[in-house]
């Protein structure tokens, strides 16, 4: 019920922007954890930015098909096919496609502050997360956290703060890499010679 209430928040808004925190827990180093913020938007249909601000300024901005790393200070940007960033691809119903149920092994987790707990595992071997964890209002159904789990232990944790579901520009989401910032395109990895 949890799954099919969070499902049905986002496909029901077409777009969504949000702050976000960001603190990557390591086991290795427990004592420093890594935190970031920035702001977050989505829009239907499978467009999305990660506007990352502090401590370092780098941009994550897909239109759907292609996603941007871009790195300022620099002067870099990495380009990926949306279907080939695992996480990004698997997250996609947050802009509207994909299913839940469809894609991950979903079961409940110990509730936290308040908020109601998904647990994703992927169906199928993902080498950039082990699971997803969704911190949901049990009322709304609207996502307020995600901790992701990467294989190697690591959980970074993302609160939303500041969220609207006002209409945004596609323009917004579209990169083109600025004179003088080189590209690296790992959409068409080089084929060795036979």
């Amino acid at each position: 019920a949890l799954a099919a209430g969070v499902q049905g928040f986002y496909m029901e808004r077409a777009d969504f922007a949000a702050e976000f925190t960001q603190e990557i827990e390591r086991p290795n180093l427990p004592d420093r954890p890594l935190k970031k913020r920035g702001r977050v938007f989505f829009k239907k249909p499978g467009l999305m930015r990660w506007d990352y601000l502090e401590p370092d300024k780098v941009f994550y901005i897909s239109d759907g098909e292609v996603l941007w790393n871009y790195i300022p200070e620099s002067a870099l940007a990495y380009k990926l096919l949306v279907k080939d960033s695992e996480l990004f691809y698997a997250l996609r119903f947050l802009y509207g496609e994909g299913d839940l149920k469809a894609d991950f092994l979903v079961s409940a987790g110990a509730p936290e502050g308040g908020l109601s707990r998904l647990i994703l595992k992927p169906r199928k071997d993902e080498q950039s997360f082990q699971e997803v964890h969704l911190l949901a209002d049990p009322e709304t159904f609207e996502i307020k956290e995600t901790i992701v789990i990467d294989p190697a232990g690591n959980a970074s944790r993302i609160r939303f703060t500041k969220l609207s579901y006002s209409p945004l520009k596609t323009k917004d989401f579209r990169f083109e890499a600025p004179k003088g910032v080189r590209v690296e395109d790992l959409s068409n990895p080089m084929v060795p010679p036979q």
